[in-house]
């Protein structure tokens, strides 16, 4: 493999402290873009990041061995909503922007979701410009704005709601 080639794969147990490496720094970096605080996840056991890794499927972008970016589907419980999924969790580090490892992310998934749902959502921080091309691009289509959907320092945030078949 080429050095400085992208691989993409399955996170495992084992890729947790790089993976909570990762996702803290996302979390600090970038509060207004997800929904989850970096200060209460730093304070997770690592048996929590691990059992994470295990609950739902995590994909890893790799370059020379090191985690740069990461997308995570998230299946719907029961019948009534098992044709849905979400991408959630996606972060790609500064080093890895714009060098096509989002959309890597992103169609990886998608993959990953081709005969097990039949829509996959998302949200995206409404300010996010780059990452709401990066969903255009890929297909999604926006169906609503989420006013007021988490607040960041009493400040509130709005995301941008998006959806793709996966049958296309």
């Amino acid at each position: 493999m080429p050095d400085g080639a992208i691989v993409i794969r399955q996170l495992t147990a084992a890729d947790a402290d790089a993976y909570r490496e990762l996702r803290l720094q996302g979390l600090r970096d970038h509060p207004q873009a997800f929904g989850a605080d970096a200060d209460e996840e730093a304070d997770w056991p690592m048996r929590v990041w691990q059992a994470r890794l295990d609950a739902r499927t995590t994909l890893g972008a790799f370059r020379n061995g090191a985690l740069i970016g990461t997308a995570a589907l998230a299946l719907m419980p029961g019948r009534k909503q098992s044709h849905r999924g979400k991408l959630v969790g996606m972060y790609v580090a500064p080093g890895g922007r714009s060098t096509g490892v989002g959309r890597r992310l992103v169609e990886s998934v998608l993959e990953l979701a081709r005969g097990r749902v039949e829509t996959v959502e998302l949200s995206v921080f409404i300010g996010n410009a780059p990452a709401i091309a990066l969903y255009l691009a890929c297909g999604f289509r926006p169906y609503a704005v989420d006013q007021d959907a988490i607040r960041v320092d009493g400040q509130a945030v709005d995301d941008v709601l998006m959806q793709r078949s996966t049958t296309v």
